[in-house]
């Protein structure tokens, strides 16, 4: 069986995108400065729950490796199944897309970046996961899940931050 076709497989998506975005709650908690860490979680939640929606819509694994590390991309994929459209999820996922393609927050450089804050990406990724999980898992199991984490925001990220200042806390 294709590992596209096999219903298995956008479950496992799903769900490590919900891993890395209750990680990211629970970093998030001890250190709310982390830009580089936040941002990288985040990142690879958003990409799995992507990736999970494209498998449940049958696209193959040779257009997903294309398809690679590019949020932007994959969003507009994405699009072309029904996932949900924003202008503001459009623009967040290119600008956090620029870095996060390139593995900046997992390998950081000196260097300036045009970061989204850790708290518009943990809203933009609920929605996502969400929208993904009841797509694949179900209405009846998402609104059993849905205060469990990863689905739900269990981390209250600050409205400002100030990166340098991660290791302070």
């Amino acid at each position: 069986m294709s590992v596209a076709k096999d219903p298995r497989f956008a479950g496992t998506l799903i769900d490590g995108a919900r891993m890395y975005a209750a990680s990211a709650d629970a970093v998030n908690d001890k250190y709310p400065n982390a830009l580089h860490v936040l941002s990288h979680l985040l990142g690879m939640s958003i990409e799995l729950a992507l990736k999970a929606y494209l498998v449940h819509n049958n696209v193959e694994r040779k257009e997903l490796r294309k398809l690679g590390h590019d949020l932007a991309a994959l969003y507009d994929r994405a699009k072309d199944f029904g996932i949900t459209d924003t202008g503001s999820r459009h623009f967040r996922l290119s600008v956090l897309g620029a870095n996060y393609k390139m593995r900046i927050f997992a390998y950081p450089e000196a260097a300036s970046l045009t970061v989204i804050t850790p708290r518009s990406l943990r809203q933009i990724s609920r929605e996502i996961i969400c929208e993904v999980f009841e797509a694949v898992k179900g209405p009846e199991l998402t609104v059993g899940l849905e205060q469990q984490p990863g689905l739900a925001i269990l981390s209250s990220y600050p409205e400002t931050l100030v990166p340098s200042a991660w290791a302070v806390r």
